[in-house]
């Protein structure tokens, strides 16, 4: 679609995408697993129109949805405000106004990859409007900007995730690239996110208590564990798969800032979880088994064990997601 050159003021040109729920690490492969989840999804429309003066002072922000109260809605301090500042900077478009206006569907702040949805679908919106034809490598770099307002770093596992769908392994060195597999058709996901008050920036706290230093012997754990998941994605095979979502180094740390972690966890492989993690960065957990009949008994552990511990949550049985897409352009 190319733009209306003629500087009509009354009309937007639109674009809006979506962009799925995901989880992270799935044990061993801390910053380096991603799998999106067909459960949830941001929705973004970017709406440009040509201005008379440039300006730097050209973005506004409007959020609607369950979670908007949660989002701030600064430029500056919001995923989508901060991939399109950079996009914005970088292609010297001041000469548009851009306003971006969020259905936000995913919980922010609970380990399902709410920041990298919103900047995944943000750049893929621009990147259409303006018809940059930007490459897969480029495209993250941008929506990587937007994990900056939450996590306080640029990572790429959950903006993998919510972008290419399925299992997604970052490589960061010597360059950036991802490798994209499909998920077994049998594995489903039922994710759990707790009702409790998460702090602002939560990811970046919940990185900030993990170790500096590492025993060699937990490195090679992870590192067998993680090589046999990568493994079981390539022969689609869900046993292998859970064998492997065991981790020793992260796991520790984070699941005390998650109330009554080991006894829910303990629970559900107890009554037929194949195997159980922290999604992402938590506090949201993510129990992974073959049949549909095992993850709704694997749901409902779930909440009995919640409200055991004076706790509500909420469950989502899922199965790996295809990817973000674009839903309309004019």
């Amino acid at each position: 679609m190319k733009l209306n050159q003629n500087g009509n003021e009354s009309n937007y040109e639109e674009c809006t995408a979506s962009a799925s729920a995901s989880t992270a690490n799935l044990g061993p492969g801390y910053d380096i697993f991603g799998l999106g989840l067909d459960v949830l999804e941001d929705i973004v429309t970017v709406k440009i129109k040509k201005r008379a003066v440039k300006s730097k002072n050209n973005l506004k922000i409007i959020i609607k949805g369950d979670e908007a109260e949660s989002i701030p809605k600064k430029p500056e301090a919001n995923t989508s405000g901060l991939v399109a500042k950079k996009m914005i900077a970088e292609y010297n478009l001041y000469n548009y106004n851009f306003l971006i206006e969020i259905e936000k569907n995913i919980p922010a702040g609970y380990g399902m990859g709410s920041s990298a949805a919103s900047a995944v679908a943000t750049a893929v919106s621009i990147d259409s409007l303006f018809e940059f034809n930007l490459d897969q490598i480029k495209l993250m770099e941008y929506s990587a900007e937007g994990e900056l307002a939450s996590a306080g770093v640029k990572h790429y596992d959950n903006i993998s995730g919510a972008h290419f769908g399925n299992f997604v392994i970052v490589k960061t060195y010597p360059k950036l690239d991802f490798i994209n597999i499909k998920s077994p058709k049998e594995l489903i996901l039922v994710v759990c996110v707790p009702t409790i008050n998460v702090p602002k920036k939560k990811t970046e706290i919940s990185r900030a208590v993990l170790p500096k230093k590492i025993p060699l012997q937990n490195i090679v754990y992870n590192m067998s564990n993680a090589c046999s998941l990568v493994a079981g994605f390539y022969k689609g095979d869900v046993q292998m798969i859970c064998d492997s979502i065991n981790d020793c180094i992260i796991e520790p740390y984070r699941k005390k800032m998650i109330p009554g972690y080991d006894i829910i966890k303990n629970a559900c492989l107890q009554e037929g979880a194949m195997a159980f993690t922290i999604s992402g960065a938590g506090p949201s957990t993510i129990a992974f088994m073959n049949t549909k009949k095992t993850a709704l008994h694997i749901s409902k552990v779930m909440r009995e064990e919640h409200e055991k511990l004076g706790i509500g949550c909420k469950t989502f049985l899922t199965k790996p997601s295809s990817g973000s897409r674009i839903l309309s352009l004019k």
